[in-house]
């Protein structure tokens, strides 16, 4: 029997789902001996524990689920398609974002051919593979409806079955050209000398200042990193630039406001201050800051 108070002077153990995910194998383990806690979005969610430990931790009965079912709510958390297959090649779980994408060709106990005529028989031939002790593979697949994307499926080997994730190739390249267009537009923003653009925390610190931040205000990068963005404002700015940053911060929206900035040789720069939230799953996670001079 486990004794949960062994490892009560360890620190505890956390991981991100996403890296659970592609490390289940790795955690599993790891969770046999003590509680692994479960990050979405940097914050604990789901605590994953081994079947031993846990039936330790409720006063020695054994749980009422499966082992496998704990994972169902951190399946779950993650908009990645995700499959898991029993030792037999056949759907033993699909998460909330498998179904809603594939229906009836990830109900339980379906083959994992359904999937695509033209790639299934590829993919189960992969995940036999696996089954059989390989390694991870990964297949690429084209959906009968959507000919025009490329899935990938990454086949990860657990104790008993195998877990599939699944990665659209064509939304990940596009992502990546959009990704391209933005840096474009900031670089040519910022190459007028005139602006420049930070990422601000929620608490109001600067995250990794960018040389042209630096530049306006004649300071080095790293002398600005964790700087509280009030502080690089006039003080008789701060409380107007103080509200727009907190009201990005809440995810609303603000006027744009003038102020004066201090630089690193006790001069002022005045500036149009602009303060936009980014929002993950509609929720505020940071804010960006638009720094643009205005003539003196």
């Amino acid at each position: 029997m486990i004794d949960p108070a062994s490892g009560r002077d360890m620190p505890r153990l956390e991981v991100t789902a996403s890296a659970l995910v592609r490390h289940f194998g790795e955690w599993q383990e790891r969770a046999a001996r003590a509680p692994v806690y479960v990050l979405h979005h940097g914050r604990p969610r789901v605590i994953l524990v081994g079947v031993e430990l846990a039936a330790t931790l409720g006063a020695g009965g054994k749980p009422d689920r499966p082992a496998a079912a704990l994972l169902d709510p951190i399946l779950d958390a993650l908009d990645l398609p995700l499959l898991l297959l029993d030792s037999e090649g056949l759907i033993a779980r699909a998460n909330t974002t498998a179904r809603a994408r594939f229906g009836e060709r990830v109900a339980p106990h379906a083959d994992i051919v359904a999937l695509s005529r033209r790639d299934g028989g590829a993919l189960a031939a992969a995940v036999r593979r696996v089954l059989d002790g390989a390694a991870r593979e990964r297949v690429m697949v084209v959906l009968d409806r959507s000919p025009s994307r490329a899935l990938v499926v990454v086949v990860e080997p657990l104790p008993d079955g195998c877990l599939l994730r699944i990665e659209d190739e064509t939304a990940a390249m596009e992502a990546q050209a959009a990704t391209a267009a933005r840096d474009s537009i900031v670089a040519a923003f910022e190459a007028t000398g005139l602006a420049a653009l930070a990422r601000v925390s929620l608490r109001g610190h600067l995250v990794a200042p960018q040389p042209a931040l630096a530049a306006l205000l004649d300071m080095s990068p790293p002398s600005l990193a964790g700087t509280h963005f009030l502080a690089l404002v006039a003080p008789s700015d701060r409380p107007a630039v103080g509200e727009s940053l907190e009201r990005a911060s809440a995810g609303e929206t603000a006027e744009a406001v003038t102020a004066a900035l201090l630089t690193n040789d006790g001069e002022v720069l005045p500036v149009v201050l602009s303060f936009w939230p980014t929002r993950v799953n509609g929720r505020a996670e940071e804010v960006v800051a638009a720094v643009v001079r205005r003539p003196a």
